[in-house]
């Protein structure tokens, strides 16, 4: 629509476009530089969050869900090299893939302090049962309340991240909703007024 907006300014030699002004607010690049440069650091801890998270027996009884976080750390980076290289794909796709993936990315952190707490409860209530015949490991309950506290603290980062993406994403739609709305009233100007010229 940019494009054949730009096109109809240059070809056309009816004047109702001569006073209309265009005024969208695209994000910047700077904006989309500075959001994918969040990104990118809150991707680096939850690359960190994945590692750690190989301490909880929840992983270790199901390695298909570590591969899958791991997936997602790969393809995390593969986006951020894509957009520092081509800002403008966040006005595309691009875009779209950031925010899913920080909220993919901060749901599995989510999901990695959730099953760290299942694990202490269950090593608490195992204690009880047993009537305190077996002492705690509180080396190992001091590991798992690290990573429970490292993939909180992640998600929230990853979460905040993708609100200011969302805040950029809108932004655009709305800017691109105007300019289309200025292109139809433009269009429909022009043709009105061509209608209005004296015939030949």
């Amino acid at each position: 629509m940019r494009l054949l907006l730009a096109i109809a300014l240059l070809l056309t030699s009816v004047p109702c476009y001569a006073q209309q002004k265009v005024e969208v607010q695209f994000p910047t690049t700077e904006e989309i530089t500075l959001v994918v440069s969040q990104a990118e650091r809150a991707f680096e801890q939850y690359k960190n969050s994945v590692t750690l998270e190989h301490a909880l027996e929840s992983s270790q009884r199901d390695p298909e869900s570590l591969k899958k976080d791991q997936e997602l750390v790969e393809m995390s980076h593969k986006l951020i090299v894509a957009l520092r290289q081509n800002p403008d794909g966040f006005h595309g796709v691009g875009g779209l893939l950031l925010l899913s993936t920080l909220d993919d990315a901060s749901r599995n952190a989510a999901l990695c302090s959730s099953s760290g707490a299942a694990e202490i409860a269950k090593k608490l209530i195992d204690h009880i049962s047993h009537a305190a015949a077996d002492h705690i490991d509180t080396n190992a309950a001091n590991q798992i309340m690290f990573v429970i506290q490292n993939c909180s603290d992640v998600s929230q980062h990853l979460y905040t991240v993708s609100e200011s993406v969302h805040a950029l994403m809108a932004r655009e739609l709305e800017a691109q909703a105007d300019l289309n709305n200025q292109a139809m009233e433009m269009a429909t100007k022009c043709t009105e007024a061509m209608k209005a010229q004296p015939k030949k």
